[in-house]
């Protein structure tokens, strides 16, 4: 064979090696939320240590619309991973409303983030002092069907309060802070992660209050929720806020579609939570990103890969 041939021989052997390396990387999209959120940063920074540290695996982080758009593209195979709200992750689980036509029931659970935290807010002179106070007001209750909404509707639900005894208020929560600052409602329900960019706003310009849920009537209504958990929002997290104020907490999870295989959500898993930093480091709330709480209230079936992980670490047993 002349050097000629043999050099292109070497050459097409060397171009199918390219070939079947990059056929060989597993190309997986995660959905996370809108650019001016927490979602979208957060699993910008997860996607960005798949990349790093998971060999094999590329991961593209997509804008969305958050829980419930990414429950549904999940459930259609239009995504492989996704961030979510834990509670409307177990309504899309469950088969609960906006579920009902359509359970996700391909989600698994890869772990539980940060906490998002339902806050109460109101004006301090508005003379509203409990969830109690509520009834025959106007109340800012989260986007229709969104994972705030379906929280507050709970909430309200726990102290007697249904939709019949306000005057709710469909806004997201950057919609409710705008009308409350323009003083068109009366109480903005927001869940979202702490501090909320949009409630330190209103708090710099008016004097805000909170309002705590009822410590008595919520530890019973939650024990068959695994989804919500009592939260204290610590004093001095916003200006006015000089105490601590008792609400509920739902954490963003990260989850993925039953396909996954074992070993690549092992992988994902343990290089997540070997990388804490990097998160802290991409957003404020990766700081709160923990392997102790990763299964502090995960609401769907856990991945097996996951499973693997935290058994292999002692956070299962």
């Amino acid at each position: 064979m002349s050097l000629r041939k043999l050099a292109a021989l070497f050459l097409v052997v060397a171009l199918l090696g390219v070939a079947g390396a990059a056929s060989a990387v597993e190309r997986l999209s995660l959905a996370t939320g809108g650019t001016a959120g927490t979602y979208y940063p957060i699993g910008s920074a997860i996607a960005s240590i798949i990349n790093k540290y998971v060999p094999g695996v590329e991961v593209t982080a997509e804008s969305t619309g958050a829980s419930v758009a990414n429950l549904k593209m999940l459930r259609n195979k239009n995504v492989d991973m996704m961030l979510g709200a834990a509670n409307t992750s177990f309504a899309g689980y469950q088969g609960l409303p906006p579920f009902d036509d359509k359970p996700v029931k391909n989600i698994r659970g890869i772990a539980c983030l940060y906490p998002e935290v339902f806050q109460f807010i109101v004006l301090e002179n508005s003379g509203l002092k409990t969830i109690y106070d509520l009834k025959g007001k106007k109340v800012a209750v989260g986007g229709a069907g969104s994972g705030t909404e379906r929280t507050a509707k709970l909430v309200l639900e726990a102290h007697g309060l249904t939709y019949d005894d306000i005057d709710e208020q469909f806004l997201k929560f950057g919609e409710a802070v705008t009308a409350l600052k323009d003083r068109l409602i009366d109480c903005a329900i927001v869940g979202s992660g702490l501090p909320t960019s949009a409630v330190v706003d209103v708090s710099t310009t008016l004097d805000i209050a909170m309002l705590s849920v009822d410590e008595k009537v919520m530890k019973p209504f939650l024990a068959d929720k695994p989804y919500l958990m009592l939260y204290n929002l610590p004093s001095g997290i916003y200006k006015g806020v000089d105490e601590e104020v008792l609400t509920v907490a739902s954490p963003a999870i990260l989850s993925c579609d039953e396909s996954l295989s074992e070993e690549t959500v092992y992988k994902i898993t343990k290089a997540l939570f070997e990388h804490t930093d990097e998160l802290a480091a991409a957003h404020a709330q990766g700081k709160n990103i923990k392997l102790e709480t990763a299964l502090s209230a995960m609401s769907v079936p856990l991945h097996p890969g996951a499973e693997k992980y935290y058994r292999e670490v002692g956070l299962l047993k």
